[in-house]
């Protein structure tokens, strides 16, 4: 039993020094990607301290709704990812953008193109100001004569898009975002 307790103890800690290794890695793939974006496509100046501060919490904040992302959608006894619809699964979750991060890019205009980027921002969107299920669902349950997913907003500070100003006008490459994810 000590053994078993031992060993499950230096488990856990090599699986939380992974996963910090690979925050830290995933938060610098994301700032150096946003500083690259404001510099070639905005090309715009980039200084000062106080930005690279601000640049890493954005970043730490993205990194922090993608794992909320998973986690909702690994527990659907929380009740809040409907990844019992169809539509939500194949069209939004993480789940399916996971499979996409396992398809090789091999053409320029797939690696540099934004897909994987709009697809989260929407997800984001979604999350923070729901699905207005009240009048849209209704609508379109009846004219396509099926069920249509539901999800309530969840306006907290981690979704919010005002917490996140710089990346807000920053676009993520699928390559760069299928290192992340």
């Amino acid at each position: 039993l000590d053994t078993l307790d031992e060993s499950s103890h230096k488990h856990a800690f090599a699986v939380s020094e992974d996963l910090k290794y690979s925050a830290r890695e995933a938060v610098e793939i994301l700032g150096n990607e946003a500083l690259y974006y404001i510099r070639t496509v905005r090309k715009e100046k980039i200084y000062g301290r106080d930005m690279a501060d601000q640049l890493t919490r954005e970043c730490l904040r993205y990194l922090y709704r993608l794992l909320f992302l998973f986690y909702i959608e690994a527990r659907p006894e929380l009740g809040y990812a409907p990844m019992n619809s169809e539509e939500f699964r194949t069209g939004y979750s993480m789940e399916e953008l996971r499979n996409l991060e396992l398809q090789p890019l091999t053409e320029e205009s797939a690696q540099n193109g934004t897909f994987i980027h709009d697809s989260l921002q929407m997800l984001f969107r979604l999350i923070y100001e729901g699905f207005n299920y009240e009048l849209k669902t209704a609508e379109m349950a009846f004219t396509e004569q099926r069920p249509v997913f539901q999800l309530f907003p969840l306006s907290s500070h981690l979704f919010d898009p005002a917490r996140t100003p710089l990346l807000n006008g920053v676009k993520f490459r699928n390559v760069v975002l299928q290192k992340v994810i």
